[in-house]
């Protein structure tokens, strides 16, 4: 099945808010999966390991504890999306000093936000862990990744970001997503969980599958 990224950026902004996140970290969330997903970059698949890491108490997700020098968690891993939050809020000091990130969950996720960043500074960064390298401009971004694993890893101990010479490559993004089946069933479990269930009440008004009106 394909999708619009229209519908990638209202599902995963439900599914966000059903895995407990605000609605600000919702529509961040939402706009970073859908930028991903223009890049064809599996975008779904990043978001569903960033909120099933929020799930899991093991992980610890935590936002930055300063903004000065290099970013980590005062215990944990860094969660991405503060981190992402936090790039934008920075992004006249990223785009010109860069910046290091330690301890980072699900890193492919924080892309969008270092390419929002160098579209609001007119500037190239470039985003790199051991066995990938990412260059953006904010509208395209060129890729150098060792294996997929290393692309799509879970997380890793070190993060830099830096300024990068221009681009050469040609904007080519894409109009419609394709994440697997599981994937999207998983995002449609987690928006599930922003569903009020019915109540009597609201039974008694017709809302729900509480009445037929086949009698």
């Amino acid at each position: 099945m394909s999708y619009s990224l229209n519908e990638v950026e209202a599902h995963s902004k439900r599914a966000t808010r059903g895995a407990g996140l605000g609605w600000g970290l919702a529509e961040e969330a939402a706009k970073a999966t859908r930028w991903m997903c223009a890049q064809n970059i599996d975008g779904c698949r990043v978001l569903i390991g960033v909120l099933e890491a929020h799930q899991d108490s093991a992980c610890n997700l935590q936002p930055p504890i300063s903004l000065v020098g290099e970013w980590r968690a005062e215990a944990g891993r860094l969660c991405p999306l503060h981190v992402g939050a936090s790039l934008s809020d920075c992004a006249t000091l990223v785009g010109s000093n860069g910046v290091g990130i330690r301890d980072l969950s699900h890193p492919l996720f924080i892309l969008p936000f270092v390419a929002a960043a160098a579209r609001r500074t007119k500037t190239n960064l470039q985003v790199r862990w051991p066995g990938a390298t990412m260059t953006t401009s904010g509208k395209t971004v060129d890729l150098a990744i060792s294996t997929e694993a290393a692309f799509y890893v879970e997380q890793v101990e070190q993060v830099e970001i830096t300024v990068a010479p221009p681009l050469t490559k040609d904007a080519n993004q894409i109009g419609r997503a394709r994440p697997c089946s599981q994937d999207w069933e998983k995002l449609n479990s987690f928006a599930a969980l922003t569903y009020a269930p019915a109540t009597e009440a609201s039974r008694r008004l017709g809302a729900g599958a509480g009445q037929s009106d086949n009698d």
